[in-house]
């Protein structure tokens, strides 16, 4: 929007110069009134959009190519009303158009477009040129085909580089989510949530920061997928992942361990908020179906980070506080702090 408002400023300024001085004509006043009512509609159209950009960006495109067409073929074939048109000024603006062109998404498309263009002012131009080559305007119009024709190779060149440039940096990217993405769920999977933890136990050692963990999963998952099928127990733990990011905090992190088994990592987190909050966790998900009306619930394992521990001890103590849940009845939290059983928190 700002090039179509600077264009149709520097019209009107260009033109007023001309009237001033004396050097416009009827076919030049016909050009800038066109620009003048086209600037301003393209503006309205991409301000209010009315049309997608890549419409509006076509659609500039081809009218510049179309203004510039228009006046070479009065300058070269009808002196009478293109006398006014330098033809030299024009040559100069035309390789504006193929750079433009060249802004464009697809750089393919780029190329298409501009061979097009190129094709339409080749094809004003060789009528002239057949008839004599001692015509005044015949050598820069050569000169302007062959830059044209330059410029084009040079700028598919360099827009295809960079277009690889931005594949393989997508490529990279999307394979570094993958390497750490749960296809599923879309959440962090077990690599990634075992880099996460060995992070924080980094700063428990270096700086003392506890963090503590809550290691879940659906209770009789098994029941779910033997009664509903496979779709059915996919679409309950994507729900289940989205459910407990009700609960967490942007801080913490929610990955998938495993099967139906999650984990969350809460930074700077002490032993019993966590565990009040996986008491939370297991209501909050019980309270509603999670897909359909078969209603599910979760048993939750907490622990906190002591010293002396290691990334594999601290998921040992959730785990056994998973199972502590699981043999005492399902749909809570248990936890253990330094080797030792916790009583029960709560019960749903």
């Amino acid at each position: 929007m700002t090039i179509l408002a600077l264009s149709w400023v520097a019209s009107g300024v260009a033109w007023t110069l001309m009237e001033i001085h004396g050097q416009s004509s009827v076919v030049l006043r016909g050009v800038f009134g066109l620009n003048l009512l086209f600037h301003p509609v393209m503006f309205v159209i991409a301000w209010r959009r009315l049309l997608s950009l890549h419409v509006v960006e076509m659609a500039c495109l081809l009218f510049a190519s179309g203004i510039c067409a228009l006046c070479m073929a009065l300058r070269l074939y009808s002196p009478a009303h293109g006398a006014s048109i330098d033809l030299q000024p024009l040559y100069l603006w035309i390789p504006v158009i193929y750079v433009f062109a060249f802004t464009l998404p697809n750089h393919r498309t780029s190329l298409r477009m501009s061979l097009a263009i190129l094709a339409v002012f080749v094809a004003i131009s060789l009528p002239y040129l057949a008839r004599s080559l001692n015509q005044p305007h015949v050598n820069f119009t050569i000169q302007m085909l062959t830059v044209s024709a330059v410029l084009i190779a040079a700028l598919y060149f360099f827009s295809s580089h960079l277009h690889r440039l931005r594949l393989a940096e997508l490529t990279v990217g999307e394979l570094a989510r993958l390497a750490n993405t749960d296809e599923l769920t879309k959440l962090a999977n077990r690599r990634r949530m075992t880099e996460v933890i060995a992070h924080e136990m980094g700063r428990f050692a270096r700086y003392g920061h506890a963090f503590s963990i809550i290691l879940f999963d659906i209770d009789h998952f098994k029941t779910v997928n033997d009664r509903f099928g496979h779709g059915v127990g996919d679409d309950t733990l994507v729900a289940l992942a989205a459910r407990t990011m009700d609960v967490l905090r942007e801080v913490d992190t929610l990955g998938r361990w495993g099967g139906e088994e999650f984990v969350v990592i809460l930074p700077e987190t002490g032993f019993e908020e966590t565990l009040r909050k996986a008491a939370a966790l297991c209501v909050h998900v019980a309270a509603v179906p999670l897909v359909g009306e078969y209603a599910v619930t979760i048993s939750c394992g907490v622990t906190c980070v002591c010293a002396g521990d290691t990334a594999d001890s601290l998921l040992q103590r959730a785990d056994s506080a998973l199972y502590d849940a699981k043999r005492r009845g399902r749909n809570r939290a248990e936890g253990v702090l330094d080797g030792q059983m916790v009583p029960v928190l709560a019960t749903v």
